[in-house]
């Protein structure tokens, strides 16, 4: 038994800086040099030897074009019956954090959830079904606002001094998505048994989401700097990095999907519990009256260091060391579509929540052209990260691949060719798609004069 619902997870519409398209042709590994000092400070002052492209252009923005009704909010205001079709969150959520890359193929909410039994155990489809996926996780866990914000776009940015520099941008993006069983619903899995599940009224097995949406401007101040020469393996760099922001908006839900029963234990649908947490500057209130007036602010601390060993190069960020936001808004709960509560309510972040980064990379020269290796890891209070790339360079001509497992199994494909007047740069990029599975394939593109 069945019961059809809309799925819509929130509007994550999280407009995240893309990575470099030679990082993604390498299968998204993050390469030593200044283009990773978001990751790690230390970086704003190292060479520049590992990571140059030209200038990345945001081919994912296309998607956002009205014409383009299932990603694109703005199809709404041009044909809301195309919108109201065809427009589907959780693709707008893949192309917004994919946006140096021209999804092809963005994810699909599925239009229900349906929980099956059957001689291989208990299973999660949609209407078609197709498994969704048990787990997954991108980004910070959103289970309460961070002091960790997504990299501005487009900052301005001011040299105040040898290593030293002031950076002021807007940031719009997702601290995270994450889908996962939860431990009764987990178990029932493996025992291929819904008994647990009828335990009680509402089932404690549920299929568990949560993502969260961030807005605001940022203001960075920076120091890097190499350290004294000591005999060693390389030159050692160490830098800083003080940011603090002003919040112009953060959205943050959960919602819950449970199987229900009929007097004979047989599933007879799912049943929906929604929470989400809203908060705005208070001069937005007149006009927006959903009574999230109060905004929020943050400041957090980032340190790093780096080696760069001639023919090798490594490094290790911390993001989020020391850190606070606070956000207030309203905090409202609803049960299968209809309110049950709405209140008040300030969120606070942890006051640590670091983010670790270690990356590197190692040239070797051959016999004709030149191999580049790479690869990076990423831990601590975010969804484990792990890249490893290559590129041989021959002349004029570049050829990359790479893979990674960043939510999901992801590939890369990539060409350079630096010309004398022209220099691009060419990707074909995988990942997973959230929540439902399936790969996602993406074209991206850099070009230099």
């Amino acid at each position: 038994m069945k019961r059809s619902a809309s799925f819509l997870l929130v509007g994550l519409l999280g407009l995240t800086l893309a990575q470099g398209v030679r990082n993604l042709g390498m299968g998204g590994v993050l390469l030593p040099g200044p283009g990773a000092q978001a990751a790690n400070p230390a970086y704003a002052a190292f060479p520049g030897k590992w990571d140059g492209e030209g200038f990345q252009v945001p081919v994912g923005l296309l998607r956002f074009l009205p014409f383009f009704a299932d990603t694109s909010p703005f199809a709404y205001f041009t044909d809301p019956a195309s919108f109201r079709n065809n427009f589907d969150f959780l693709s707008a959520y893949d192309q917004a954090t994919h946006l140096g890359s021209f999804l092809l193929n963005p994810a699909r909410s599925p239009d229900e959830v349906v929980f099956r039994i059957s001689a291989d155990g208990i299973s999660i489809t949609d209407g078609q079904g197709r498994s969704l996926m048990p787990s997954f996780q991108a980004g910070v866990a959103p289970d309460k606002p961070s002091a960790f914000t997504p990299q501005p776009f487009l900052p301005l940015r001011l040299d105040l001094g040898p290593g030293t520099y002031l950076s002021l941008g807007p940031f719009v993006g997702s601290e995270g998505l994450r889908v996962a069983p939860n431990p009764d619903l987990e178990q029932a899995m493996r025992e291929g048994s819904f008994d647990r599940c009828k335990a009680s009224t509402p089932s404690p097995c549920a299929l568990e989401a949560q993502g969260s949406l961030t807005s605001g401007i940022s203001v960075a101040l920076g120091f890097s700097t190499p350290l004294p020469e000591i005999p060693g393996p390389g030159r050692v760099y160490a830098g800083v990095r003080g940011e603090g922001f002003y919040g112009l908006g953060y959205a943050e839900a959960s919602a819950k999907a449970r199987p229900t029963f009929d007097q004979d234990g047989n599933i007879s649908g799912v049943s929906y519990e929604a929470r989400y947490f809203l908060s705005y500057p208070s001069y937005l209130e007149g006009s927006l009256g959903q009574g999230g007036g109060g905004g929020g602010y943050g400041l957090r601390g980032d340190v790093g260091l780096a080696v760069d060993g001639g023919d090798w190069a490594l490094g290790l960020g911390v993001q989020n060391l020391l850190g606070f936001s606070q956000w207030s808004g309203v905090e409202v709960t609803l049960v299968d579509g209809a309110e049950t509560s709405r209140s008040a309510t300030t969120r606070k972040s942890d006051l640590s929540a670091p983010i670790f980064t270690l990356n590197g990379a190692y040239r070797l020269p051959l016999e004709v052209g030149e191999l580049l290796l790479a690869a990076d890891s990423r831990f601590g209070a975010t969804a484990p990260a792990f890249h490893m790339g290559a590129e041989y360079r021959l002349g004029m001509v570049a050829i990359r691949a790479g893979f990674g497992v960043e939510g999901g199994l992801r590939l890369g494909l990539g060409a350079g060719f630096n010309l004398e007047a022209l220099s691009l740069d060419l990707a074909l990029t995988t990942h997973e798609a959230p929540l439902v599975g399936g790969t996602v394939y993406g074209i991206a593109m850099a070009v230099r004069f």
